[in-house]
C-alpha cells in the first residue's frame, strides 16, 4: 500500500474529526485543556497569551477570537493555579 493512502483496518491509522463547541462551558473546557497542556510545559502566562492569539494554534485562537481577551486570560490563570500554585514563603 502506498504510503499516502490509508488503511481502514489499520487500528493505529490516525483519524481526525471536527467537533463544534457548543456552548460557552464547552468552549471554556477547550481553551482551558490547552493553557493546561501548556503550562505544564513551562509556558508562563504572557506567552500563553500570545499562543491564544496566533492564528497557527487553531482551537486557542477560536476561542480568543470568539470570548477576547479577558476571557482568555481568566482561562490562563486558572490553569496557572492548578499547575503551577504558588508556595508559601516560610
Amino acid at each position: 500500500m502506498p504510503k499516502d493512502e490509508t488503511d481502514p483496518e489499520d487500528p493505529m491509522e490516525m483519524i481526525g474529526i471536527e467537533l463544534p463547541a457548543q456552548s460557552e462551558d464547552e468552549l471554556r473546557d477547550m481553551a482551558l485543556c490547552f493553557a493546561e497542556e501548556f503550562a505544564r510545559e513551562g509556558y508562563d502566562e504572557e506567552r500563553l497569551f500570545a499562543m491564544f492569539r496566533n492564528p497557527f494554534y487553531q482551537g486557542p485562537y477560536l476561542a480568543w477570537k470568539q470570548k477576547g481577551d479577558e476571557f482568555i486570560r481568566s482561562v490562563i490563570q486558572e490553569a496557572m493555579r492548578m499547575w503551577r500554585p504558588e508556595r508559601k514563603k516560610s
